[in-house]
């Protein structure tokens, strides 16, 4: 049965707000609860499209009133648990963005994308943590942890927050640092939207303008060759070089260039800041003796351009993912991976892709870590793009297949930001927490939302819902 409240406190509600609200059936709902991931289907029972931190007081209130659940969604990139029957407060209109060039920070709203930054700070010579795609939104990818191409250098973006303002489940704004509420604050920087809703965030940038970074591709038939040879010389790079390995199933689509439409590749990418930056050059100097690559896309490039290396899809698309962590690329595991993912494996996945952790990402830190344990080496994601029922079936067995025959060299932990829909199970967002930080997440869970009123999310449950 359908959620539907109360004409007379809906109209009320619409009066005070500055943005629009939409239940079913009326114009715009559909597109207000749209997200990303054109395989999550929400259905709300309504939606807030706000446009400042009073229409998100207004939006918490409402639903903590009306005994309804909470979700939160700038872009729906990350949406593991639809907000069906809930309050959705959409905040895609609230992205602006301030640089600080002296104290080399940015305030963003929490609609701002990393593609509404990268500009403003670049002004000044400066740079965020950016993940793999500029078209996600920086706060919620911040309060997953969120790391990219620079994560082994300078750990994860939520290590640079500094202050945020968020709305608690009591609908009070709350200004929270290390220095106020800082309970609330360890537990945002990487414990998920659980806790409230951030109106505003600032976080830290870095002096950065140019990376020495991009792509090698290699025929399949080499998977073997090019994963033991990657496998020895990651132990070989400093932190200043982030890489990743992936195999890559390109789909015909008329808008990637020749070489790669179609086709498909063992890749090897890679991004280096240090200084100077061709010294990236020499770090590639193995797979240079290796042998000629099909396509070789390294070199200097603008920071502005790193979405190049990942080369994500900035287009909504139906996807399904699955994430796993490595504790080895050992030979074992790459002849699992040959079978998995090779020339011979008929993978319907779009993307297989191990990320290099390590460096900053592995360093015991003062903060709360979004990655359950740190004896895991590498990242595993898996990625496919479902048209049809019938693939998403496929998309889905093979995922299933991958974790199971890679779980010998699984650490049992995960990344809290890559658990996505059909993934994502309750479960698995306490793998992505040391015992430790799950039991004082679950307390800090209990005192600022006793109620789990901000449950359509990676959740982490208060005590009164264990059974």
């Amino acid at each position: 049965m359908d959620t539907i409240i109360d004409l007379s406190r809906l109209e009320g509600f619409r009066a005070g707000l500055r943005g629009d609200a939409y239940a079913p059936g009326e114009e715009g709902y559909d597109e207000a609860r749209k997200a990303w991931n054109l395989n999550a289907h929400q259905h709300p029972a309504l939606v807030v499209m706000a446009t400042g931190a009073a229409d998100v007081i207004a939006a918490v209130r409402l639903a903590r009133d009306e005994g309804l659940g909470v979700g939160v969604m700038a872009t729906g990139h990350g949406v593991a648990s639809p907000c069906d029957g809930g309050v959705l407060i959409n905040t895609s209109r609230m992205r602006g963005v301030h640089v600080d060039p002296e104290a080399q920070t940015s305030r963003v709203e929490p609609g701002a994308l990393w593609a509404d930054v990268i500009p403003e700070a670049q002004v000044f010579g400066l740079a965020g943590l950016v993940g793999s795609s500029s078209v996600v939104g920086v706060v919620g990818y911040t309060m997953g942890g969120g790391f990219g191409w620079l994560g082994r250098k300078y750990g994860y973006n939520a290590d640079s927050l500094r202050e945020a303002d968020v709305v608690t489940a009591d609908g009070e704004l709350r200004r929270v640092s290390a220095y106020e509420h800082p309970d609330l604050f360890w537990g945002l920087k990487g414990g998920g939207g659980n806790f409230g809703i951030v109106t505003s965030m600032e976080f830290a940038l870095y002096p950065l303008t140019s990376v020495y970074g991009g792509n090698l591709f290699y025929s399949l038939e080499q998977t073997a060759e090019v994963l033991d040879l990657y496998s020895r010389w990651v132990d070989t790079l400093p932190d200043e070089m982030t890489t990743a390995i992936a195999f890559m199933n390109f789909p015909p689509l008329p808008e990637l260039p020749e070489p790669l439409r179609g086709e498909s590749f063992i890749v090897v990418r890679g991004c280096y800041c240090g200084d100077p930056l061709e010294a990236g050059e020499e770090l590639l100097r193995p797979w240079r003796e290796f042998g000629e690559p099909l396509v070789d896309t390294f070199g200097v490039m603008p920071y502005r351009e790193m979405d190049m290396i990942s080369m994500d899809p900035p287009d909504p698309l139906g996807i399904y993912t699955h994430v796993e962590m490595l504790h080895e690329l050992s030979p074992e595991a790459i002849d699992k991976l040959v079978v998995l993912a090779g020339v011979e494996s008929e993978s319907p996945l779009v993307m297989l892709e191990l990320r290099q952790l390590g460096g900053a990402l592995a360093r015991p830190p003062a903060d709360l870590s979004p990655i359950g344990r740190r004896d895991s080496r590498f990242v595993m994601f898996g990625l496919g793009i479902s048209p049809t029922p019938e693939v998403a079936q496929r998309i889905q067995g093979h995922l299933a297949r991958v974790a199971e025959e890679m779980r010998p060299y699984e650490t049992g932990a995960t990344y809290v930001n890559f658990l996505g829909l059909g993934d994502w199970t309750p479960e698995r967002t306490q793998t992505a927490y040391s015992p430790e930080d799950w039991e004082r997440l679950v307390e800090l869970k209990d005192h600022y939302d006793p109620d789990n009123l901000f449950r359509y999310n990676r959740n982490i449950p208060p005590s009164s819902a264990r059974q």
